[in-house]
């Protein structure tokens, strides 16, 4: 579907046109952006807020533009300019997340 899409719409609306069709009111969306500047994701981002969707970015240095944007409801900022420093942290984060998201729906199921 992604390679369908950006072909057919542009690689900037990818994500949000995904999120259009799918995401509903109290879903969370996760998005990575090592310099947090991606428009794909801020896109996303903009879509998902607009659906009453959590939205949780994970971004480089002081977050770019995902630390400046009113879709991004937390933003996990890794302090590095090292783009592997950046992107090792967010998986450490990723999964720290997910760990916990599924820790919480143990409780509930």
């Amino acid at each position: 579907m992604l390679t369908a899409l950006s072909n057919d719409v542009g690689y900037d609306v990818v994500f949000a046109r995904q999120l259009a069709a799918f995401a509903r009111a109290g879903d969370i969306a996760v998005g990575l952006s090592t310099s947090g500047g991606s428009t794909n994701v801020l896109r996303a981002f903009e879509e998902a807020s607009r659906r009453g969707v959590l939205t949780v970015g994970l971004a480089g240095g002081g977050g770019g533009r995902m630390a400046e944007s009113d879709a991004v409801d937390f933003l996990f900022a890794v302090p590095s300019a090292s783009v592997h420093r950046v992107q090792e942290g967010q998986t450490t984060l990723y999964h720290v997340l997910w760990e916990l998201t599924q820790w919480a729906l143990d409780d509930r199921l």
